[in-house]
């Protein structure tokens, strides 16, 4: 079950928030630039395209069910295929990277919470060079705007 919860400008882009009921996480997006989709049919996340279709960025939660180290996933992450990673951040707990895959931005942040199990938040990103004017400032604002909940029972 989904909630938005409002809408905020910030810069020039109006923001909405998406919230999963599933894995207690919420994040701003720029409701101007992309479009959210249906939430999957497990609950764990949802998609988001922009109206032309030249950009998509995904959310999600996922039970580390493998029972995988932060460092194994940002290594793992490391190696997607097609990108030339141009900037790598591993955390106490996440990671960032960035970098251009054929010509599109990639960005990709994960959140881990070590606690009842452990669970990653995952969002990426993918947009057009030629639109990186747009993008960018957005990105920043999605970036700071990620979140989950560690108090929650998921």
């Amino acid at each position: 079950m989904i909630a938005l919860a409002g809408a905020f400008v910030f810069g020039q882009s109006k923001y909405s928030m998406y919230s999963n009921a599933r894995f207690a996480y919420s994040i701003g997006f720029p409701a101007d630039l992309l479009e959210m989709q249906a939430e999957s049919t497990n609950g764990d996340g949802t998609t988001f395209i922009s109206k032309g279709g030249s950009a998509e960025m995904r959310v999600w939660g996922q039970l580390n069910a493998l029972n995988r180290s932060l460092r194994e996933e940002y290594a793992e992450a490391l190696t997607r295929p097609d990108t030339t990673i141009t900037y790598k951040s591993l955390l106490k707990n996440g990671f960032a990277i960035s970098g251009t895959a054929g010509d599109k931005i990639y960005y990709q942040k994960t959140l881990y919470r070590a606690s009842k199990g452990g669970v990653f938040y995952t969002f990426t990103i993918e947009y057009p060079l030629a639109e990186r004017s747009k993008f960018d400032a957005a990105v920043q604002h999605i970036v700071r705007s990620f979140r989950f909940d560690p108090t929650a029972d998921v």
